[in-house]
């Protein structure tokens, strides 16, 4: 052998034991809905995950071997499930930012104990999912949180005491709807005067029926954005002059600008993502992201940039990156991590404990509710003050 090929070949065997002593290089799944049904949360999940990478390897923070495989869902929990076979078994991967969705990431979950590997979920909901393996991680509130708090704000700060119910048919709205009753009935004693499923052929004229002969003070939507619009688009249409809350899945930037004037007044919570927060982390996201996109970020692009930035540390800390070192890198490695959605600190569950606020489609813009009333209250003020002087 020459001596330019023997050196190649050490070099060569060098770099592989180098890799077999550290556990394999840093390699990081991303499985996300980019086509599909739910493809506009993959979208924008997608969009917060390419500003955090940009960032980092800007500032060259990424760990040595860093790399990232993507695979579409194509919104498929079935196909999801062979995506992370392949990238894990395939490409590698020691960790996936998957589960965008509550079907997806339950579909997933026997997957990810199959293969002993770690998932961190950027946007999946559903109550029960993060108790059922110790390898699903995620960074979104739980949908019992969310359920409550529609129900105690239609209750308490609506004054809806009868509301009319509109539901899908997913894990994300039988998440969500036992949370809602609980609080909102037989916790505060409001009414649901009816339930629409929005997969019955005959919706709309059962809604029309329920809309006429009980005139519920509000309606609450729970569904996915897609569902949440035509739902909207059918009571602006038939003349409901009631309040209107749906579920966080509404907060997609595209839905409610195509439902333009007809998503004004709209109530939903949110995850404690505030665009027009004073925080400067939040700001220079918002700006980063506007400048990439040309567009607002909304919560599930917030979602996306907090996951990868989570994934960049924990990734920087788990050494070797396998499965034991990245869990202890989540749970104790990255103690009280700042995020643009908040302080993020995972339980024994590999959940965090992030309370939904509710926000309002004002003048085509997501406005936090306590910032809409404010703003509301100085508006009125300054009506009064102009009606007050051009009497004088």
């Amino acid at each position: 052998m020459a001596r330019g090929q023997f050196g190649r070949a050490v070099a060569g065997l060098a770099v592989m034991l180098g890799l077999s002593a550290c556990g394999g290089a840093p390699v990081v799944g991303i499985l996300l809905p980019s086509s599909g049904d739910a493809s506009t949360y993959g979208e924008s999940i997608e969009s917060g995950i390419r500003v955090a990478l940009t960032e980092a390897r800007e500032r060259n923070d990424l760990p040595e071997g860093f790399e990232v495989v993507w695979a579409d869902t194509r919104s498929d929990p079935e196909v999801a499930k062979a995506e992370l076979r392949r990238v894990v078994k395939e490409r590698g991967a020691k960790m996936v930012i998957a589960g965008a969705t509550s079907d997806e990431a339950r579909a997933i979950i026997p997957v990810l104990d199959d293969l002993d590997i770690v998932c961190l979920s950027p946007s999946a909901s559903a109550p029960d999912l993060a108790k059922k393996s110790k390898h699903f991680f995620r960074i979104y509130p739980s949908d019992e949180l969310e359920g409550s708090r529609a129900g105690q704000f239609l209750y308490d700060k609506l004054r809806a005491k009868t509301t009319l119910v509109f539901v899908g048919d997913t894990e994300y709205t039988r998440g969500i709807e036992p949370e809602f009753q609980q609080k909102y009935v037989e916790n505060l004693g409001g009414k649901i005067v009816g339930r629409i499923s929005i997969l019955d052929s005959d919706w709309q004229d059962r809604a029309r029926a329920a809309l006429k002969k009980e005139s519920p003070q509000a309606v609450y939507i729970i569904g996915y954005a897609g569902d949440i619009a035509t739902v909207i688009r059918f009571l602006r249409e038939v003349g409901y002059e009631g309040r209107m809350v749906t579920t966080s899945a509404f907060y997609s930037g595209r839905v409610i600008q195509d439902l333009g004037e007809m998503a004004t007044g709209v109530f939903f919570p949110l995850p404690p993502f505030d665009r027009m927060s004073e925080d400067e982390l939040v700001q220079a996201f918002v700006k980063r992201y506007m400048d990439t996109y040309q567009r607002a970020p909304d919560v599930f692009a917030a979602h996306g940039y907090d996951a990868m930035r989570i994934v960049i540390a924990v990734m920087k800390i788990a050494r070797p990156p396998e499965t034991v070192e990245i869990e202890k890198a989540l749970h104790f490695g990255i103690s009280e991590f700042k995020g643009v959605t908040g302080p993020i600190l995972f339980d024994d569950y590999g959940e965090v404990k992030h309370y939904p606020k509710m926000f309002i489609v004002s003048d085509g813009n997501v406005v936090s509710y306590d910032r809409y009333i404010k703003l509301e209250r100085s508006r009125i003020r300054r009506q009064v003050l102009e009606l007050l002087g051009s009497k004088k």
